[in-house]
């Protein structure tokens, strides 16, 4: 997914590179090229909206700083836009918990399995924890095989298997 997204927003960087200055007319033909490649990336149409609002007024009318092409500065542009979008700024995971529990979530083949294992050691490393991954995927077998494989590289223990947990109810009257 994130391949062809970059893909599509190359594509659009291309049709502003040479240019002395970015026009309205070069920046709506490259806008609507990332406003395509946002969408078919499943990203919401009203953040797409108001995501091209931002860059539009930004990148209209911009002077080409010296050594910087007009492509160069529209990628800033819309770097910068995305970094904003995507929250800004780090933050720092919640890990006052016992356990600490980390639900991964996105599309198939974003990297949920390989995110987990690398965090699973990242955890394990600098942090000192104790981390279990879950092989929750029901849908790709092939998910719960890579993340046991990963977890075995890391030396971290992987529950994938359903167990059934009896509980005794106590009897009623």
């Amino acid at each position: 997914m994130f391949e062809s997204l970059q893909e599509r927003l190359s594509e659009a960087f291309k049709l502003l590179k040479g240019k002395g200055k970015i026009t309205e007319n070069n920046v709506r033909q490259a806008l609507r090229q990332v406003k395509m490649s946002l969408l078919s990336a499943d990203v919401n149409y009203k953040v797409v909206k108001e995501f091209m609002d931002r860059v539009t007024s930004k990148a209209l009318g911009e002077k080409v700083i010296k050594s910087i092409t007009p492509d160069q500065q529209f990628v800033k542009i819309v770097n910068d836009e995305l970094v904003e979008l995507l929250g800004g700024r780090e933050h720092e995971l919640n890990l006052k918990s016992r356990p600490a529990v980390l639900l991964m979530v996105g599309l198939q083949g974003s990297g949920k399995t390989t995110v987990a294992a690398k965090l699973a050691l990242w955890l394990k490393k600098k942090n000192g924890r104790n981390p279990l991954l879950v092989a929750g995927d029901i849908y790709r077998p092939a998910a719960i095989e890579q993340l046991e494989i990963l977890g075995k590289s890391i030396d971290v223990p992987v529950l994938s298997e359903t167990k059934k947990i009896l509980i005794k109810l106590p009897k009623t009257l």
